[in-house]
């Protein structure tokens, strides 16, 4: 798991607990440990799995020898270093070479912890962002991307991914496992309704939330441990790595029928929270999303750092595209919105057709009603049969679902490059 870490002085300790409250209410993972000259191992430890190191600055700390370790640590590690002055602590050579030029927030500044946060949660999404694969158009391959895509990103570029199926029919989930083994885990909570509601995932004495259509739980849950609730992909006989899947179930289409709008609110805070806190085991999230304008697809926009939307070379397709980017102008508050970018999805292989050609040239740009031409990706995905998708075998391992991994066949080398090629520049976009 990922985390902040806390580098402050025995005498920091009120200022500490102070900071803390506050990044877990932003639900940031933090950790600290007793800076007493004891735990030696078990800060080195703690620094090495952060993504980011606070730096509690105060008349102590500048003279600790602990706190001068941990900073030569993460600057040995690269790690991102974000000071915050406590007190008028005077700087020695140390704390002004390698700390100030870092500074820029204290606690004399009025909004000065708000933005320590802020900057601290900007540095976990960029951890882990969290793309939403979505087009207001059902039938142009959001599965298929949304599987075969990150599944190469995670054969060929390596890190922890994890796929949600938030669609109500499910189909990512059916991609990788059987009906009856998809109905089995939705009848025991290990799905995507547990990001939502308290379910037996989370405690025994809990019921399903996928019960009652009347009713949706507000009771707050911690989110569950990974593997009470993600299916791993990479079972026996994979390649290794990490790819999870939370599957999806029919019942989250409730929130769809729901009245009660503050009950709704609630749950939507439950989800965004949930997924904000499994960001710290992931380095990557994606949702495969239904192709409805819904609460779900609210849900989804809004802890999204990006969405990926697939399309045809067609009109029909760029109606979908058009009607996405006026959901996420519109609906979503500005400090929320995600990035837009489109993938041609089941391309000619041979040649580009006039409306590809056309789009990339800026022809459809007004009729999109925005620079589609600028947010389209320069990769593409092949119309291929190796796409298609299939349902599982009986006993087949779900990773053998991935055309990167699926063994020989003809053709198959120039899909999975650009499938690569797709992962790659979708990778880069998210590093800019």
């Amino acid at each position: 798991m990922s985390h902040v870490f806390i580098s402050h002085s025995a005498k920091d300790f009120d200022a500490l607990l102070e900071l803390h409250e506050a990044l877990r209410a932003e639900s940031i993972p933090d950790w600290y440990v007793p800076n007493d000259g004891g735990s030696r191992d078990l800060a080195d430890q703690s620094i090495d799995d952060a993504f980011a190191m606070i730096i509690l600055v105060s008349a102590s700390s500048v003279r600790s020898k602990s706190v001068r370790k941990d900073v030569e640590r993460a600057k040995a590690r690269g790690l991102k270093l974000i000071p915050y002055q406590i007190d008028k602590a005077r700087m020695n050579g140390f704390f002004k070479h390698e700390v100030q030029p870092h500074l820029r927030y204290s606690s004399t500044m009025p909004d000065g912890m708000e933005k320590l946060v802020a900057e601290t949660k900007a540095a976990y999404k960029r951890k882990c962002p969290v793309m939403a694969v979505m087009n207001l158009k059902g039938g142009v391959g959001k599965t298929t991307v949304s599987s075969q895509v990150f599944g190469a990103w995670q054969g060929s570029l390596g890190g922890r991914i994890l796929l949600i199926d938030l669609d109500p029919q499910y189909n990512l989930t059916q991609t990788f496992f059987e009906m009856d083994i998809a109905d089995a885990s939705a009848a025991a909570d290990k799905s995507v309704i547990s990001l939502f509601e308290r379910s037996r995932i989370h405690a025994r004495d809990a019921s399903s939330p996928a019960e009652s259509w009347l009713t949706l739980s507000i009771e707050p849950f911690a989110p569950a441990p990974r593997e009470k609730l993600m299916h791993d992909l990479m079972g026996e006989g994979s390649p290794g790595g990490r790819l999870d899947l939370i599957s999806g179930q029919f019942e989250i289409s409730k929130y769809a029928f729901a009245t009660d709008g503050a009950a709704l609110a609630r749950i939507k805070q439950h989800f965004l929270q949930t997924v904000e806190r499994y960001r710290s085991e992931y380095d990557l999230i994606v949702f495969d999303t239904n192709p409805n304008a819904t609460f779900l697809t609210r849900c989804a926009l809004e802890v999204a750092d990006r969405v990926l939307a697939p399309m045809h070379s067609d009109v029909y397709s760029l109606r979908g595209v058009r009607l996405l980017n006026q959901v996420i102008n519109e609906q979503i508050e500005p400090e929320k919105r995600p990035d837009l970018s489109i993938l041609f999805n089941a391309v000619s292989r041979s040649e580009q057709s006039s409306f590809e050609a056309e789009a990339r040239n800026g022809t459809y740009d007004g009729k999109a009603g925005f620079a589609l031409s600028k947010a389209l990706l320069k990769a593409a995905l092949p119309r291929s049969g190796h796409l298609q998708v299939k349902a599982p075998q009986e006993d087949q391992p779900a990773w053998k679902q991935l055309v990167i991994h699926s063994g020989r066949g003809g053709g198959l080398k120039p899909i999975r490059e650009s499938l690569k090629a797709i992962a790659l520049e979708l990778k880069t976009l998210l590093e800019a």
